[in-house]
């Protein structure tokens, strides 16, 4: 019940950030998916016990270019890093330098 408090435009990054915290798993996953949790707490998610919540943390749109690129190094979270939306233009080159378009091809065989 909790996170449907989220789905209100009139609440605060305050209660986002103190349900990130939260003792229920499925109102850390809303909160790891709302784009008013600052950055901070949205990196410190990657490292909760609940996969799927460090895997929609490693989906936030706050997160920073390095943290991507670390977690590009994890082959745990390897494939959401690679389609984050802003992961930075050079380092999409060089992944496309390292695997090239017939890699994208076999990979999705």
């Amino acid at each position: 019940m909790r996170q449907l408090a989220l789905d209100d435009p009139e609440s605060t990054p305050e209660l986002v950030e103190r349900f990130s915290r939260d003792s229920d798993p499925e109102v850390r996953l809303r909160a790891a998916t709302d784009p008013r949790l600052t950055t901070a707490s949205a990196v410190r998610m990657l490292d909760d016990p609940r996969e799927h919540i460090r895997h929609a943390a490693a989906r936030h749109p706050h997160l920073p270019a390095r943290v991507l690129i670390q977690l590009l190094r994890d082959t745990v979270t390897a494939q959401t890093a690679a389609r984050h939306p802003t992961l930075p233009v050079a380092v999409m080159r060089q992944m496309m330098q390292c695997f090239g378009p017939s890699a994208a091809v076999t990979s999705r065989s």
